[in-house]
């Protein structure tokens, strides 16, 4: 468990309060109280943060659809930093972190002088702890830090995306859905979700994916291929009850995999992986469908693999696996959720799988 050190300075009848914080959960806590109380001033890493009193003017006039648009509208920032880190852009990084620290704070202020109730409160806490976590990456990447920036930048992200679910659970769901957000025009709009674009113009890659599912940053090496194989990125929706999907893309180097080959067919790779899943991490490994026939990948052809297996945390879980070779380069893409909600989720792989494309 990573332990972050925070400092808490609370401003109360003119005397200040100084506080060392150990973890992620007591800052939630009280911010829950700052939320409550005059104006007071959180400083972490340096940075000073001012919560506006609740009850002022401005929630009167101050309609709800902006509380539950400024949310998104930050992840979809964070989301544009994220892919600039991966292309190894960090000024534009950390211009796109400080943009959504900018939309953060507008949000800090509209939460914390609405009191229309309601559920809305239930997601308070979030957006200063969100906040914090932006400036730690931006504070990390100016510093040279990028390890801990790639940390602080998906701890970020995740949160986000627990916000917005937060969000869209409260009493009125439906304008998180219907609004049409002036953000960002890379999105289009479907009877499932918004979609946003990933690109990652290091590998070439580039996929739809809903703009409510979070990403994460990946880049380690997974899979048979073991280190020719590398993990790029990953994309859920933070939803244990509605059966955690969970959607990855990633590439293998088949010159490393395959060694002594100067061409891999398509079912050599299919059988390769077929033997990794059948021995290594999925416990209870059942193999429902294989072939190299029945779908496409980027245009070329493409294996398909669906199996379930038992996972120790969520239990039953349902994946789909497709695999195509380009080059001397494999991409794979693969869509998992618990066995009772896998086709819930399907439609929106599917879209996701058929956007997937080698862009160079």
């Amino acid at each position: 468990m990573i332990v972050y050190h925070y400092y808490l300075l609370i401003l109360t009848e003119g005397v200040v309060v100084r506080f060392k914080i150990l973890s992620r959960i007591v800052i939630a806590i009280l911010c829950t109280v700052l939320v409550f109380q005059p104006t007071s001033v959180v400083t972490q890493l340096g940075y000073t943060i001012y919560i506006q009193p609740v009850g002022t003017a401005a929630a009167a006039t101050t309609p709800i659809d902006r509380i539950m648009k400024l949310p998104i509208a930050a992840k979809m920032l964070v989301d544009n930093a994220i892919q600039e880190f991966q292309n190894n852009n960090i000024n534009n990084t950390i211009t796109y972190l400080k943009e959504a620290e900018e939309e953060l704070s507008s949000s800090l202020a509209i939460v914390g002088n609405n009191n229309s109730g309601g559920g809305v409160r239930t997601s308070v806490i979030q957006p200063l702890t969100i906040l914090l976590f932006v400036k730690s990456t931006i504070r990390s990447l100016e510093n040279g830090d990028y390890e801990n920036g790639r940390i602080y930048l998906n701890t970020a992200e995740q949160e986000l995306g627990k916000n917005i679910l937060d969000i869209s659970s409260s009493p009125s769901p439906q304008t998180i859905k219907n609004t049409s957000y002036t953000t960002s025009n890379n999105y289009k709009n479907n009877n499932y979700s918004f979609f946003s674009t990933y690109t990652n113009t290091k590998l070439g890659i580039r996929l739809q994916y809903p703009h409510n599912w979070i990403i994460q940053a990946d880049d380690y090496s997974t899979g048979a291929a073991g280190p020719a194989g590398i993990q790029i990125a990953s994309f859920y929706l933070p939803d244990v009850n509605n059966g955690l999907p969970f959607f990855r893309i990633g590439t293998d180097d088949l010159t490393k995999e395959f060694p002594n080959l100067q061409k891999v067919s398509i079912n050599q790779f299919l059988q390769r992986s077929l033997a990794h899943k059948n021995s290594t991490g999925f416990p209870g490994f059942n193999l429902i469908e294989s072939n190299t026939n029945s779908k496409q990948l980027a245009g070329n052809q493409a294996y398909t693999v669906v199996w379930t297996y038992n996972n120790p945390s969520y239990g039953m879980r349902k994946s789909i696996e497709l695999a195509t070779i380009i080059g001397s380069r494999a991409y794979f893409v693969d869509y998992t959720a618990a066995t009772g909600n896998f086709t819930k989720y399907l439609p929106i792989a599917d879209e996701m799988i058929t956007s997937f494309q080698k862009i160079v």
